[in-house]
């Protein structure tokens, strides 16, 4: 709640009290300034009524130099000193305006300790309570209250409240100062100022399923705190990320990406107003090559009853010529031949050469077995070297 509104906290008070009393006693007139007045302003054969009169503030001494929070400047710690008077038509003396008084005291004694409700904006950073006692109203309090020529002794009860507050908000406390957010974006050259606020302290990834995936293969990632991030970090590329039912986020490499495949740090991560990028942890994921199909890139040379030549490698994520990328030709329950690609390689093709020293013998059932920076396609396509 607010302390702004503490300001208006003494007329609250008073307010309150005029309810209060006004529902405990069931008599709908009760009037807030002096006992001359209301009786002024009362109508004979009107009923009866109450009057509140605030005549003295004083400091609450308990409270002097008390601070809501330790740094903080001390609020106003204030006691309200109130009379109550009953009247019966203009008249405070009369056996019915004397009835009114009992009745009056009853429901203030019910209202010794209060509680406002949090509606009330004035009393509800209040930290205790309102505490209401009895004070003694002898004659020497009442006459000096009610003197001059327009007013008349009439006898009234007296009572306090306490403690009630009275708060200020020009200065922020000592013991740290004000949070700026980033707020709206500034135009240029304005820099931002302050920093983002968020409610937690980040997101974390404690899995990822499948640990080793293809491009177009959906990956999901999950953890704690992902509220607001929408991004998958795979190494240094960044894709939109969807929230699951479950409260997970997963995302798909797009067949047509360039990024090879190899072993990478996956994480989540979001934008700040400022630009900046926050990320989770990291955990490890494996992006494999896809080979879609395997042929020969002309005919094949005979050498003594064997055959070199050249082949291609179609696929996607093969990593181009500055991957670390190799071929082996399986037959037989055996690796026959290991590759490197010939220079001018792309991600989606790569040329291998069989020279005439490692001339294969001729079959149809060479299976291509492709590797891409320590990770092995899932498909191994046919190769007929004949």
């Amino acid at each position: 709640m607010s302390l702004a509104a503490s300001s208006e906290a003494i007329g609250a008070v008073s307010e309150l009290l005029k309810v209060q009393l006004a529902a405990r006693t069931g008599i709908n007139a009760v009037a807030v300034g002096r006992p001359e007045d209301a009786s002024k302003a009362a109508v004979v054969g009107g009923g009866g009524s109450f009057n509140l009169f605030l005549y003295r503030i004083s400091i609450d001494a308990n409270l002097r130099n008390r601070p809501l929070d330790a740094g903080q400047a001390p609020p106003v710690w204030l006691v309200l000193h109130y009379l109550l008077t009953a009247f019966d038509g203009p008249e405070s003396d009369s056996i019915v305006a004397h009835r009114l008084l009992g009745r009056g005291l009853l429901a203030l004694n019910a209202l010794s300790i209060v509680r406002p409700d949090a509606s009330n904006s004035a009393l509800a950073s209040n930290p205790d309570p309102l505490r209401l006692t009895f004070d003694e109203a002898d004659v020497e309090l009442l006459s000096r209250i009610m003197q001059g020529s327009d007013e008349k002794f009439r006898v009234a009860a007296a009572f306090q409240v306490r403690p009630v507050m009275l708060a200020s908000t020009a200065q922020p406390p000592d013991y740290a100062l004000p949070v700026k957010s980033i707020g709206k974006p500034l135009p240029p050259p304005q820099p931002y100022e302050g920093a983002s606020v968020l409610p937690s302290l980040g997101a974390r990834v404690n899995a990822i399923e499948p640990e080793r995936f293809s491009a177009g293969q959906p990956i999901v990632l999950r953890g704690s705190e992902f509220a607001g991030y929408d991004q998958i970090l795979v190494g240094a590329s960044t894709y939109p990320a969807t929230s699951t039912l479950d409260g997970a986020l997963t995302m798909t490499i797009p067949l047509a990406d360039t990024i090879s495949a190899g072993s990478y740090p996956v994480c989540v991560a979001r934008t700040l107003p400022d630009g900046h990028q926050l990320s989770s942890n990291a955990v490890a994921g494996h992006l494999l090559p896809r080979v879609t199909s395997v042929n020969l890139a002309g005919p094949l040379t005979p050498v003594l009853g064997r055959l070199s030549g050249t082949f291609l490698v179609h696929g996607s994520q093969l990593g181009g010529a500055t991957a670390a990328t190799y071929a082996a030709l399986y037959l037989q329950g055996k690796a026959q031949l290991l590759l490197e690609p010939q220079p001018g390689g792309t991600a989606t093709t790569l040329t291998f050469t069989v020279t005439d020293t490692q001339a294969l013998a001729p079959d149809p059932n060479y299976r291509v077995i492709l590797r891409v920076n320590g990770e092995q396609a899932l498909d191994s396509p046919l190769l007929s070297w004949t």
